[in-house]
């Protein structure tokens, strides 16, 4: 059986780190045979300090679907079209945003405000890229606007609508990451594993769809998008996570 597993808020609580146990609980699983697999918004850049020392062999879909790490060769999946490019920077200029923009590798943060994202010092911790100018990335893998004013927010988002991209939010922020259309953690772990069966763990919208065509979706928290879609749900502590893990382990041996 393949175990898909979000990182934050669903085995890491800060951002920074995830607790002996449920490493421990993870790496049983492998132990007993099955296949594990990281998701994250994050690229693969950022996903690299939570995992590298414990799961370094291990497949990883990052920035939401845009990137992915298959052993240890890092792959673009999809590059955003170059119209949605040029249309976010003037919506990002027009509205004066914050933002955090991801190329392969490097990337282009302006977050002024980072006591409501908190993000900062989730960005780049290995320091093995570079912070450049937005406008030195034409055909970024992914977008994030990060703190948007309340007063603009509904706006910015009809407008984004409007282009051939995939958008996710994030429950209990003002922030929205764009990727390239029809990029997402499903559509891109079905491209590399079409058949198998697998047992989700996820917390937000942009594991929606991965928990939604999952065997089995386990949902850490209580966030109001993920609710009423028949979902298993469990508290977000690191005991009921590690617990969770170790059930569905002994029924698949």
């Amino acid at each position: 059986m393949i175990f898909l597993f979000d990182l934050d808020g669903t085995i890491s609580f800060d951002g920074q780190s995830i607790e002996r146990s449920i490493v421990e609980s993870i790496k049983e699983l492998e132990q007993k045979g099955n296949e594990v697999i990281f998701t994250s918004a994050r690229p693969i850049r950022d996903m690299l300090p939570l995992l590298k020392s414990n799961f370094e062999d291990n497949f990883y879909i990052g920035g939401n679907g845009s990137i992915i790490k298959d052993r240890h060769i890092i792959k673009v999946t999809k590059r955003m079209d170059t119209f949605s490019v040029i249309y976010l920077k003037e919506l990002i200029k027009k509205y004066n945003l914050d933002y955090l923009v991801d190329d392969e590798w490097n990337y282009s943060l302006r977050n002024r405000y980072d006591r409501i994202s908190k993000i900062n010092d989730k960005i780049d911790v290995l320091k093995v890229a570079r912070n450049i100018s937005i406008n030195e990335i034409q055909r970024p893998i992914k977008f994030t606007l990060l703190n948007i004013p309340l007063k603009n927010y509904d706006q910015i988002y009809k407008k984004i609508r409007k282009l051939p991209v995939e958008i996710m939010r994030h429950e209990g922020t003002y922030n929205i990451d764009i990727t390239a259309k029809n990029i997402n953690k499903y559509t891109i772990f079905r491209k590399y594993f079409p058949n198998e069966k697998y047992i989700a763990f996820g917390n937000d919208e942009n594991d929606l769809a991965m928990l939604q065509n999952s065997d089995v979706a386990i949902v850490v928290g209580n966030k109001t998008l993920m609710q009423n879609h028949g979902f298993k749900n469990i508290d977000d502590t690191v005991h009921q996570v590690a617990e969770i893990i170790v059930k569905y382990g002994n029924n698949n041996t």
